[in-house]
């Protein structure tokens, strides 16, 4: 997905920049891709893997399959979800990272709103029926700037 061009303008008009996100200003970002990382531990390892999501309500979702490595882990596990983009031409770029807690969605309400909802089909094959969700913590984010 190409990067909008309002999400790569800038307070500053230094030509090297580092900015800080508003909370709204990360989830404005996050709303407009549709490919992110998450990350938890599992057996002392630290995994990331790439993910389909979607934002509903201040919260990151994604599909998985029941029988996933992350369908099996205990509930309401620490995770980080991580989203960014760049511009090689303009050499800036923005990154987002969501901290909570993950749990499956079990809220019949709330499954038939997300089923509902547009979303890109997930990466993995077979069937991913399984919806995460990351009630978040922390969400921050930033720009860069070189040039």
């Amino acid at each position: 997905m190409i990067p909008n061009s309002e999400a790569f303008q800038w307070d500053s008009v230094s030509p090297h920049a580092n900015e800080e996100l508003s909370e709204a200003q990360c989830w404005s970002l996050l709303g407009g891709q549709e490919t992110g990382r998450i990350a938890f531990l599992q057996d002392g390892r630290l995994l990331v893997f790439p993910v389909n999501y979607l934002v509903h309500d201040k919260s990151v979702y994604f599909r998985t399959s029941e029988d996933s490595g992350l369908a099996l882990l205990p509930g309401d596990l620490n995770t980080s979800f991580q989203v960014d983009a760049h511009d090689g031409e303009a050499m800036a770029g923005w990154s987002v990272l969501v901290s909570g807690r993950a749990n499956s969605v079990k809220d019949e309400s709330l499954l038939t709103t997300l089923w509902g909802m547009r979303t890109a089909a997930p990466y993995g094959g077979g069937q991913r029926n399984l919806f995460v969700g990351i009630d978040p913590t922390q969400v921050t984010g930033r720009r860069v700037r070189m040039g």
